[in-house]
């Protein structure tokens, strides 16, 4: 992998913020309609949990479960090779994926990671949505949102309560919980480091994904990063300023970093091969 500034080059020398971001969309429409979520085993039954304000495009953006032939979906793949096989040391189980700024498709980029896991033979996951201001996971993947993870940091909620099956087989969902507006000072409690810590060591055959907030606009991310074992860091090409994105990126601990993912508004992932060691991340 190049100098982080190699990949910003190549993915254009401008990033101007403030454009609604589409980072993933649906494979082509000769695909047909898209499957309905079902469940993997018969007894046991789901219901979709959708917001009123939810966009149905923000679920058929979902690749890698409705089009899992289509050349994002494969980047997404791409994406999760490079995480279960690094070139050096162990895999990362804790992964958290972060952004700069708002709407560059991290969450998105996060589900359709998580279910192309899921899709492996061997691999267990858990996405924790950990943006407890503005969570959307819990709409992406049909979980209900509550109890969740505020729930077990405020109000005494099990763990095996706050954990969610998803229709998708060896996919579980631990959503954000009940609104708390006091999301830094909680996630930064020896009981959130406890929780992953627990988490990781019951499920020695599960990768736990932490969806975050903004990196500049949050310092929730910061606390976070203490307790995981990697990072993937999102930019959305085109759109976010490169000097953000640096700051963004500078804030994080480097040698956590396992790549930068570049993504952009007509693929899931327009650069996974940005994934990577970060020793040659450079400024």
């Amino acid at each position: 992998m190049g100098k982080m500034t190699d990949v910003m080059k190549r993915s254009g020398e401008g990033f101007p913020e403030g454009q609604e971001n589409a980072a993933t969309q649906p494979g082509p429409s000769s695909q047909g309609e898209r499957p309905a979520f079902r469940a993997s085993s018969p007894e046991v039954r789901y219901e979709a949990f959708r917001s009123e304000d939810y966009d149905d495009r923000e679920q058929e953006r979902l690749v890698s479960l409705y089009a899992p032939g289509s050349p994002e979906a494969k980047r997404i793949d791409i994406l999760r090779s490079q995480l279960l096989f690094p070139f050096h040391g162990e895999p990362p189980r804790t992964i958290m994926i972060a952004s700069a700024a708002p709407r560059e498709g991290r969450s998105l980029l996060a589900a359709n990671l998580a279910v192309s896991f899921a899709r492996g033979l061997q691999q267990f996951v858990m996405v924790l949505d950990c943006h407890l201001t503005d969570p959307v996971m819990h709409n992406i993947l049909q979980v209900p949102r509550q109890p969740g993870l505020t729930d077990y940091l405020e109000r005494g909620a099990s763990v095996p309560d706050i954990i969610h099956r998803t229709p998708v087989d060896k996919l579980s969902v631990i959503p954000a919980g009940s609104p708390s507006q006091r999301s830094a000072e909680i996630l930064a409690t020896d009981k959130m480091a406890g929780l992953i810590a627990e988490l990781r060591a019951r499920y020695h055959d599960r990768y736990m994904l932490l969806d975050t907030p903004p990196v500049q606009a949050f310092d929730d991310p910061q606390v976070l990063a203490r307790m995981v074992e990697g990072i993937v860091y999102v930019v959305l090409s085109g759109e976010t300023d490169r000097e953000l994105a640096l700051r963004g990126l500078r804030s994080l601990p480097e040698e956590k970093i396992v790549g930068v993912v570049i993504n952009d508004k007509l693929s899931a992932v327009s650069d996974a091969t940005a994934v990577g060691g970060s020793s040659d991340l450079e400024a």
